[in-house]
């Protein structure tokens, strides 16, 4: 035996649910040969409609407007950046971590590659042994990856469900000697596109001389300030903390821009004292390479394109997420979704029934993400849907078509469309 497979656990095996879907829904692995827009074709020459874009703009396929910047600063500064960001950077660096302070309204902001990085370089470059970190038990894998190094380290890891302020008072209440105590959530849910409730999380970390580190991978470049009937995602993209109005010194805002502006690359939004810190001891700033002069000059390049044609392609994506939420409702599925963020998870409930639905929509021209456990709590496994401004309403309705010939299959197979005990809401 190959010692590389003498390596895998039991755990890894076919019994594993995510291996098992790896394995058999069909929607992993998908090599894509050529993009037209939300329409792909596969390695085996089979079109797809894709509901698995996270680029909720759309700004991905927005080539003549961004690309001759990207390819600017590719001719000034070099095709890659071979050096650690904290020996030396372009002064494009600094110009867009002005550009993005501004936006969102920070003292100053610092880049990193990707939200992954900046969490295993800024959670464990901050915390000690003998802090306290909680972690919300619905937020981004990379958190609790990052939380864990800490945890090696000597801090406290603990975590609270998504929401409950009550459990989460009673951890800080606890544990308040803690010389530093970090709360860690994410600003949109990846699996629900629900909100993080800043208002009530804000004066707890304040009472409780807390920081609140938000991840808004998602969020950021779609949401921003002054949520209404007319503007329901917000205005101007500029993140969770200005769409829920809740500013606080005891925050760290963290975003990344691949999503939201196609860009790849993601930042923190810091005090100038925090960025000379952080410089020395992120680790992913010491020790591996920044974002390459062509993804900042897209970013550069998007951050001028966004006011221009954001508002227009936010009043797209909410009209396609309206008519798929309503449609998968009018079918009677459960869709785990209390906002209409463009993050549709229709509830399977286990992972055979997963892979059974997943498997027929891939076959049947759909691209999605199929969610089992642990992505997702056992008896919460989910077909996760993405929707965005280049998504058509004809790819909705084929959509819902097929919905509709799941939801035959699991009547005939004794299936529920929706938990015991649920009954979803119009939002």
């Amino acid at each position: 035996m190959n010692i590389q497979n003498s390596f895998l656990q039991q755990s890894s095996s076919e019994r594993d649910p995510l291996l098992l879907v790896l394995k058999q829904s069909q929607q992993y692995d998908v090599r894509i040969t050529r993009v037209n827009q939300r329409e792909l074709t596969d390695s085996y020459g089979k079109t797809l409609y894709d509901f698995a874009s996270c680029n909720y703009l759309g700004f991905d396929c927005e080539q003549e407007k961004l690309l001759d910047r990207g390819v600017q600063a590719a001719r000034e500064f070099g095709m890659h950046t071979s050096r650690a960001r904290l020996m030396g950077y372009h002064e494009l660096f600094t110009h867009v971590e002005q550009k993005l302070a501004k936006f969102i309204g920070a003292e100053e902001t610092l880049l990193f590659p990707n939200t992954t990085l900046t969490s295993i370089g800024i959670i464990p470059a901050l915390i000690q042994k003998g802090d306290l970190i909680l972690l919300d038990k619905a937020a981004h894998a990379t958190m609790y990856q990052a939380a864990q190094m800490a945890r090696d380290k000597g801090a406290i890891l603990k975590s609270f469900p998504q929401g409950d302020m009550l459990a989460l008072e009673t951890l800080l209440k606890t544990h308040q000697h803690c010389p530093r105590k970090m709360v860690c959530v994410d600003g949109v849910y990846s699996m629900t596109g629900d909100y993080a409730d800043l208002p009530g999380l804000i004066p707890l970390v304040e009472y409780y001389n807390a920081l609140l580190y938000i991840d808004d991978g998602h969020g950021f470049g779609f949401i921003g300030e002054q949520p209404d009937a007319e503007h329901p995602y917000g205005k101007h993209g500029n993140g969770a903390i200005n769409y829920c109005g809740a500013s606080s010194a005891n925050t760290m805002y963290v975003a990344g821009t691949a999503k939201g502006l196609a860009a790849s690359a993601a930042f923190a939004a810091v005090t100038p004292e925090m960025k000379e810190s952080l410089m020395a001891y992120a680790k992913p700033l010491d020790y591996t390479h920044p974002s390459t002069p062509f993804c900042l000059g897209v970013l550069d390049a998007a951050l001028d394109l966004l006011p221009k044609i954001g508002e227009a392609r936010r009043a797209e994506v909410y009209r396609l997420t309206r008519m798929l939420v309503d449609g998968l409702r009018g079918l009677g599925f459960h869709v785990m979704t209390q906002t209409l963020f463009p993050i549709i998870s229709v509830w399977a409930g286990n992972t055979q029934t997963l892979i059974t639905a997943s498997k027929y929509l891939y076959q049947h021209g759909i691209f999605l993400t199929a969610c089992p456990y642990p992505t997702m709590p056992k008896g919460k496994e989910a077909l996760r849907i993405t929707v965005t401004a280049l998504n058509t309403p004809r790819q909705i309705d084929h959509l819902l078509t097929l919905f509709a010939d799941i939801k035959q299959q699991w009547m005939r197979a004794g299936v529920a469309l929706q938990p015991e005990g649920v009954t979803d809401a119009d939002v």
